[in-house]
């Protein structure tokens, strides 16, 4: 009876807001599959004072939009009709903040307007994902998944400004990831620094690509009289230090040569004088320094790559180092510093190790320069060639992409199962029984005659309707109308019955997504295993299919059709029972793994009793989410089979085994989880 209750009660209330002429438009358009909504929070749509915060999130943008069950929004303060409809021509929305009069503009952002879905909500740092919360604690959005983008290490940073602000910093981000569903980090290097510091969380590499809109620079085959050093200005002006522009003024000085030439790209207008001062200050000659103001156009930033010989990236710590990998897409000569993401990408590319400087040493960087410069200039330009390409087929835009927008769907509709309810017998009223049984004649004849159709064919019964074309709408007019019919239900008889529906509900929380072209989709969200578990029970011993038949083939359907005899066939995929299981699994063991055992240890304790108590708490908490829940963390359902063989592995309620029976140790799979999940066979 619940199973019925729950029907009967999500359909009257799911569809409230739903205007029926419009589900044949859906019938016709809809593929059966859920739309991911995805919004990115941003401070504009082309990059200028955020630079690497836009290229990326712009980046992510364009390649989410690329896959057909993803929907793509950017939310941002502001925006220019260019910047729309530049996004449009790439399937992404931008959405215009509401402006708060007495806020900064990025704090618009923490109201989303009234009747944007979103799924999944992306943001970039500790400046826009401490804005997620605020958003999340709006009802509306509660229910959204959480990916937070980390481009900066601040601890790493704060050693050359200020020790105190970046550990802050760094605590914050730490803080804004833990709360986070999915973790992705710009580059290896931060990759591993996130790992260390959120243990057992996961953590995803975003390794940028080739930035496609530069591949068609050209560059110049003859010989210059100077030789350009460029160096574009990424930060602010307190970041003198940190970045390294000292070491490269300091190395061109040391070359003692004034036909190298060091051009600086400023992002700070108003300040270029400012700059100059500390450049000449490190000994470069007033006539070899050359500052230009830029903006972060990306024509003129090409400009700037064909106008010089090699760009340098002398950052004494970088995240990663997005202009180097601008100038490589560019097929520019680069040098980059060691402590970079870039140098670290660089070293998983042949040739790509020559391009890194492993030191703070003036001497070296100009070393390096000179061995550069050295070079004939169309070597240099092969040798760029090349190692672009090697980038290129070494880390794409496409694949960690496409995974991120897997994890993405995992996380927003993982526990989510499709009940498809078909048509399995249909007999008008005008016909009569002899014209039924003539036209079931007929077509089992058409199966003999045709060996090589799918054998559900005679699995699901008769349909006794003359026309194809006219079966087809009569089914598109059949679930229109238990739609309708179920829209018109009537509340139930009493408050008390009432409050038991609506608990009941809010456990399973179950919505219909859509009505496919000649059937039904139902799609539950299960919010615990034990849930999942009782509705496969249901499906399997055919109860669900009677309660959906009891449902939705009332004397008002059948009158409304004109139609004497309906049957219904409801079906459930089990790759989808084992995904959804698996989703359960995943789930909670990172519940356990992220769980605070710190917290609850005492400091007076030896570390060594501490990480004891911590590995057994561990387990057993892991364990008992097993024994709840019905399962084992460490097994997984197979595939294929049904009916005696899914009983004796699974039980009624899919109970397995007691841990003891696994051949390994929970406690040392611990290391492998979440990024995979570690399977093991039953003894």
């Amino acid at each position: 009876m619940k199973v019925i209750n729950f029907l009967i009660f999500i359909l009257a209330t799911s569809y409230s807001t739903v205007k029926v002429p419009m589900m044949s438009e859906q019938l016709r358009n809809d593929t059966g599959q859920r739309k991911l909504r995805v919004t990115l929070l941003s401070a504009e749509w082309k990059a200028s004072s955020n630079g690497d915060w836009t290229i990326i999130n712009r980046e992510l943008a364009i390649q989410m939009a690329k896959h057909p069950n993803v929907e793509v929004s950017v939310f941002l303060p502001q925006c220019s009709e260019e910047d729309k409809k530049d996004a449009d021509s790439y399937n992404v929305k931008l959405i215009e903040a509401v402006k708060l009069s007495g806020f900064e503009p990025v704090l618009w952002l923490a109201s989303v307007p009234d009747g944007h879905a979103i799924d999944c909500i992306l943001g970039h740092g500790v400046a826009l994902g401490r804005l997620i919360p605020l958003i999340k604690k709006n009802p509306n959005y509660n229910h959204c998944k959480w990916i937070q983008v980390v481009h900066t290490a601040p601890e790493e940073i704060g050693i050359y400004k200020s020790i105190s602000e970046g550990q802050q910093m760094q605590k914050t981000e730490i803080e804004l990831c833990e709360m986070a569903d999915q973790v992705v980090t710009i580059g290896p290097k931060l990759t591993d620094a996130y790992k260390h510091q959120l243990g057992q969380q996961d953590v995803f590499n975003l390794t940028p690509s080739i930035f496609p809109e530069f591949s068609d620079v050209q560059q110049a085959s003859d010989e210059r009289r100077t030789f350009c050093v460029l160096v574009i200005e990424s930060g602010n002006s307190e970041d003198f230090d940190v970045k390294g522009y000292d070491i490269v003024a300091k190395a061109i000085a040391n070359l003692k040569d004034k036909s190298y030439q060091l051009k600086f790209a400023s992002k700070q207008r108003g300040k270029e004088d400012e700059l100059a001062e500390k450049l000449l200050q490190c000994g470069i000659d007033r006539n070899q320094l050359i500052i230009c103001s830029f903006d972060e156009n990306r024509k003129t930033l090409a400009n700037l790559f064909s106008a010089v010989d090699i760009a340098i990236l002398p950052s004494k710590t970088e995240g990663f180092g997005l202009s180097a990998l601008e100038a490589i897409s560019a097929g520019l000569p680069v040098l980059v510093s060691g402590n970079s993401g870039i140098a670290e990408a660089l070293r998983e590319v042949p040739n790509g190790s020559q391009c890194i400087v492993d030191s703070e040493d003036p001497v070296d960087w100009a070393r390096a320069i000179k061995a550069v410069c050295d070079k004939k200039r169309n070597v240099r330009l092969a040798e760029a060639e090349i190692l672009r390409e090697n980038y290129m087929q070494q880390f794409s835009w496409e694949k960690p992409c496409d995974f991120l927008v897997k994890k993405m769907y995992n996380l927003a509709f993982g526990g989510e199962m499709n009940i498809k309810v078909d048509v399995d017998d249909l007999k008008p009223e005008e016909q009569n029984m002899q014209t039924g049984m003539l036209a079931t004649e007929s077509v089992r004849q058409q199966e003999v005659q045709q060996p090589g159709a799918s054998a559900t064919s005679a699995a699901s019964g008769s349909v006794s309707y003359p026309q194809t074309e006219d079966l087809q709408a009569l089914k598109e007019e059949l679930f229109i109308s238990i739609v309708r019919n179920y829209l018109q239900t009537t509340p139930p008889r009493s408050s008390e019955e009432h409050n038991r529906f609506k608990e009941y509900v809010k456990e399973m929380r179950l919505i219909i997504t859509g009505v496919a072209v000649g059937s039904l989709v139902i799609t539950v969200k299960c919010e615990s295993l034990i849930i999942l578990e009782e509705l496969w029970t249901d499906y399997s011993s055919g109860h669900l299919g009677e309660v959906v038949q009891n449902c939705f083939v009332t004397e008002k359907i059948l009158k409304e059709l004109n139609v004497a005899e309906l049957r219904l066939k409801t079906t459930m995929d089990i790759e989808e029972y084992n995904a959804c299981k698996m989703f359960f699994v995943k789930d909670a063991l990172r519940d356990a793994l992220s769980s605070d055992f710190h917290s609850t240890s005492s400091t007076s304790e030896s570390p060594q009793k501490n990480e004891q108590w911590e590995k057994s708490e561990r387990k057993k908490k892991i364990m008992e989410t097993a024994r709840l829940e019905g399962t084992s963390p460490l097994t997984v359902i197979p595939t294929t089979g049904h009916g005696k063989e899914l009983e004796e592995l699974w039980g009624r309620k899919g109970t397995l085994p007691p841990p003891e029976l696994f051949t390994a140790d929970l406690e040392d799979e611990l290391e492998l989880l979440p990024t995979e999940l570690y399977i093991k066979k039953v003894k």
